[in-house]
């Protein structure tokens, strides 16, 4: 979702290009940014929003414990969008040096949910969307890796090369008063961020990943499943963003009940972390790559899953992805956004919609 403005009030900040900000020339939109400002509430709207799922609005507001119906996920059109994405002058990112996981909360319970399993489908989500090839080419619907679904280029002709990163650096955090306890805010979230980047790294994402005990005051299950933001820590600018296990609504953030890993709330994770990621390097600075009405590439697509197998436990998934143990796991993610077209795809090898 877009945020609530994008006509931002401009800010000289053209010495953070000379401090090593951008590894590239600054387009003429970065030099002139206006940092995320958090209100009284420790909240900004200054964060592009992945929206509930569809399935949250037809469960009964009455209802307890809303179940999601057992139903195939939404294919969606493969006809180009009548709003296409378009390049507005600011940076992209060029590569990834690192994925950075701050785990917050407590992911070692018994819920199944929240667990050092859930971690690693988590962690080897991660990893395997930073792998382009023939065979797992997910990725390459952003990159235009083996494709000719086009290039998100900027000013210059820098284009985007990955859309994650297989080094991923980890830290643990327990839910602590320094960050608001079991309620986060948006600045929190970057307080928390900020601890653990150091100087920071402009060529990093940052990933708060919360456990489902978890709350984000500024809507975590009630207006979005998930976001992504940039901020300044020392020099540097960072790009992070918050996903929250989505256990205790679960048909909030996710399209079945029954997931292909075997976690369903840990799986309507990935999906969220997928989105932010190609979001993320397609539009760090939120100056880049959205339509006229303020959608990134990820939105434009959300929630339809494209072409899709059907498990025998009645879980679907639609994509795999390799890990760094040299397994396969497959995922049910939300299709991306071929540039050149504004078509939705599922796999850039094809490709398949």
């Amino acid at each position: 979702m877009k945020t609530s403005h994008r006509n931002f009030q401009k800010l000289f900040l053209a010495n953070l290009a000379t401090c090593g900000v951008l590894t590239f020339a600054a387009p003429p939109e970065d030099i002139a940014l206006k940092l995320p400002v958090h209100d009284a509430h420790g909240n900004t709207s200054k964060k592009i929003e992945h929206r509930l799922a569809p399935e949250i609005y037809s469960q009964s507001p009455f209802s307890q414990s809303p179940v999601l119906v057992s139903k195939a996920p939404v294919a969606g059109s493969t006809a180009a969008s009548s709003n296409p994405i378009s390049y507005h002058g600011g940076s992209i990112m060029n590569g990834v040096s690192k994925i950075v996981v701050i785990w917050y909360g407590n992911w070692n319970q018994t819920n199944k949910t929240d667990t050092p399993a859930g971690q690693q489908i988590i962690r080897d989500a991660i990893y395997g969307l930073s792998v382009q090839n023939s065979n797992y080419n997910y990725s390459g619907i952003t990159t235009g890796y083996a494709s000719n679904l086009g290039l998100f280029t900027q000013t210059g002709g820098t284009f985007v090369t990955q859309a994650s990163s297989p080094v991923i650096n980890e830290f643990t955090q327990a839910a602590a008063t320094t960050y608001g306890g079991k309620t986060l805010t948006d600045a929190s979230v970057f307080s928390l961020v900020k601890a653990y980047a150091g100087s920071g790294d402009a060529n990093a994402i940052y990933l708060v990943l919360s456990s489902s005990d978890i709350a984000e005051s500024s809507g975590f299950l009630t207006k979005y499943c998930g976001w992504h933001t940039y901020g300044s820590t020392g020099s540097n600018l960072i790009k992070y963003g918050f996903i929250g296990n989505p256990n205790k609504s679960l048909s909030a953030c996710a399209v079945q009940s029954t997931s292909p890993n075997g976690n369903a709330a840990v799986d309507a994770m990935i999906s969220v972390i997928a989105h932010e990621l190609v979001e993320t390097v397609t539009d760090p600075l939120l100056n880049a790559w959205y339509n006229s009405v303020g959608s990134e590439n990820s939105d434009m697509c959300a929630w339809t899953f494209g072409s899709k197998t059907k498990l025998s436990s009645g879980a679907y998934w639609n994509v795999t992805l390799p890990t760094s143990g040299g397994q396969t796991r497959n995922y049910l993610l939300q299709r991306q956004l071929g540039v050149k077209d504004s078509k939705c795809f599922i796999n850039a090898t094809g490709p398949v919609q």
